[in-house]
């Protein structure tokens, strides 16, 4: 059950002081996971402004990172664990080191997102996905992309407030919405990223975080639409992961953290057998 599958769960840096591994991988058991994709930003490892929290701000605390992944799989038997660094989106992705690469089993990518001009964005989405792909063939590691709708999303919801044609926003619960009012809203071509990412043979993110930041708004009609979005680029051929994107959980209160966007997947018709990603790097020659 996609539930159980998280291909994006921070465990790295994101820890609050003094918390170990272990308890992160505790809580992605007790709350259902059974395979898990360990990530951090890279760039706390290779940009750092300052001292990593938990691993050295280094190639060297990246591979620690990994070392301590590792030594915990014989105590979590039940758990298929990988190691998936997160790429930001202005790295140079010609410059990440040997070492990053050999201790990785994939890798999540993010895409650079320069503002309002939906022009823009698209051609710096796909210029960006071309470039992943690049770097996957290269690399011979696979690579997905991260929340796609997550700087939109931002934009319209989350660092101001709402404008009143989001705002006034009639929910349409069987769906309805038009391939100009996605664009609009998330301020991409989807036709375009569609066959991109079809092209780049790149997988695209269902992401949790950014489904939390739109129910947070309280507003149906967007979450319907970033449902709506994923189906069109359904409908053309993208191929799909799942991600809770967890930064940090609180125990003793319910075990509160990051969730794994099953119910998009459900509305879908996306089922565990069709994340062709997973079987990807389940059968990789390439395993560190």
């Amino acid at each position: 059950m996609i539930h159980t599958i998280d291909l994006h769960y921070h465990a790295g840096q994101e820890r609050k002081d003094d918390v170990p591994l272990e308890p992160y991988l505790q809580h992605a058991r007790l709350t259902g996971r059974k395979i898990l994709g360990l990530t951090d930003h890279l760039g706390k490892y290779l940009n750092a402004q300052k001292p990593g929290r938990h691993y050295a701000a280094s190639v060297e605390g990246l591979r620690d990172y990994r070392a301590d992944m590792d030594a915990n799989k014989d105590a979590f038997p039940d758990l298929t664990l990988f190691f998936a660094p997160e790429i930001g989106p202005k790295e140079d992705l010609a410059a990440i080191p040997d070492p990053v690469i050999d201790s990785s089993d994939f890798f999540i990518g993010e895409v650079a997102f320069p503002g309002e001009d939906r022009a823009e964005n698209t051609e710096a989405f796909v210029t960006r996905m071309a470039a992943l792909r690049d770097f996957s063939d290269a690399t011979g590691r696979e690579i997905f992309v991260a929340h796609p709708f997550r700087a939109a999303v931002n934009l319209r919801l989350i660092k101001r407030d709402a404008e009143s044609w989001v705002y006034t926003m009639n929910p349409r619960w069987n769906g309805g919405f038009s391939i100009e009012e996605l664009n609009t809203f998330f301020l991409l071509d989807l036709e375009v990223l569609a066959d991109a990412a079809t092209t780049h043979r790149l997988p695209l993110e269902i992401n949790g975080n950014t489904q939390f930041r739109i129910r947070s708004s309280n507003l149906p009609a967007p979450l319907q639409m970033l449902w709506a979005a994923y189906a069109e680029l359904k409908q053309r051929g993208v191929e799909f992961v799942p991600g809770s994107d967890q930064h940090n959980f609180q125990g003793g209160v319910g075990r509160i953290g990051g969730a794994v966007p099953a119910d998009c997947f459900h509305a879908l018709g996306i089922d565990a057998e069709d994340i062709h990603f997973l079987i990807r790097i389940a059968t990789s020659p390439m395993q560190p």
